[in-house]
């Protein structure tokens, strides 16, 4: 088993990262604490059922999948039958499932009574390396994504890799245009690894490695006012894309296109085409240049018409320039 301290001054908590840690809930949260479950209607049924099988009488909700279930509307509703169900500010709400349910949950945790506990049981490749770790949690608009949130770290992040094994290669690739960023932004061995090695031999080691290095750039920066924002390498382009396809795209899907528009020009461009058809990622896309720029004017980092995008000179050396909105335009293809 891994464990990595998540050391933000007065939040510390812990994520635990072991092949059947699922079936050992009980050794990491009091399971007869007032619990309630989120999680959507797409999980594979089986890990709800050890879930219940270890807590008494957990309240649960289970939301419809896809990034229509982080809406105000959807929010609301769980928070009305908490209050009918009296759940009481000493409860533990605990996210099951993907990056869309683990964004709901902590959404609902932070403002619920004005804040309760909540952990993050992730299980998509995605959630575990990525949105399970650093607080970030939030409902979508209906123009923005992320637009209503707050910084709200969980109590514990539990990552039971063998809940992989019931993703579809698609889902699966979809966290991995994750993991290659971290390797961009970072680590250079981290993506000749991702690149020539069969990931699947040692996904346990990938995993906390990506979880190392945002712990690493989160503790610096918790509140995104400065170097945590190099965790955004082709994100502002691919929210405007994901947006734009009413989120036909995945997120991966849209981040590696993105993650290709921004390394138009520098030489490592070739051998992230290469890992990006290692795992069927898309950096070619269809799209109306000025509708995704109306998009990238209403992203929440623009601040006075200024942006701060993020650019990679050499592999695993990110970093952040801030430029005129307008600018923009010039990394559309």
């Amino acid at each position: 088993m891994k464990t990595i301290n998540i050391n933000i001054p007065n939040k510390e908590y812990k994520v635990h990262i072991n092949n059947g840690l699922l079936f050992d809930i009980d050794k990491y949260i009091d399971v007869f604490r007032e619990i309630v479950i989120v999680t959507d209607d797409f999980i594979p049924k089986q890990y709800l059922k050890v879930l219940k099988s270890k807590i008494a009488n957990p309240l649960i909700f289970e939301v419809p999948m896809g990034e229509s279930s982080k809406s105000i509307d959807i929010a609301y509703q769980i928070i009305n039958e908490m209050i009918e169900s009296k759940i009481s500010r000493g409860a533990l709400i605990i996210a099951l499932g993907g990056g869309v349910i683990g964004d709901l949950t902590g959404f609902i945790a932070s403002i619920y009574m004005r804040g309760i506990d909540f952990i993050q049981i992730p299980t998509t490749l995605l959630s575990q390396i990525d949105s399970s770790v650093g607080g970030k949690v939030g409902i979508n608009s209906d123009n923005m994504k992320n637009a209503i949130g707050a910084f709200y770290q969980p109590k514990v992040v539990l990552i039971d890799p063998e809940t992989l094994n019931t993703l579809s290669e698609k889902e699966f690739n979809n966290g991995m245009a994750e993991m290659i960023k971290y390797g961009l932004i970072a680590d250079k061995s981290l993506f000749y690894d991702i690149l020539e090695k069969d990931i699947h031999e040692n996904i346990e080691y990938f995993i906390s490695k990506c979880v190392e290095i945002k712990r690493d750039i989160v503790i610096k920066d918790e509140l995104d006012t400065g170097i945590r924002q190099i965790l955004n390498f082709g994100h502002t382009i691919g929210h405007a894309l994901e947006q734009d396809s009413n989120y036909e795209l995945l997120h991966g899907e849209a981040v590696s296109i993105g993650m290709y528009l921004m390394s138009d020009g520098f030489s490592y461009q070739k051998d992230l085409v290469q890992i990006l058809n290692k795992y069927s990622l898309p950096y070619n896309h269809d799209y109306d240049k000025e509708t995704i720029f109306n998009y990238i004017k209403t992203d929440k980092k623009v601040i006075n018409n200024k942006l701060n995008i993020i650019l990679i000179k050499e592999i695993g050396n990110g970093f952040i320039k801030t430029i005129n909105i307008n600018e923009i335009k010039g990394y559309l293809r």
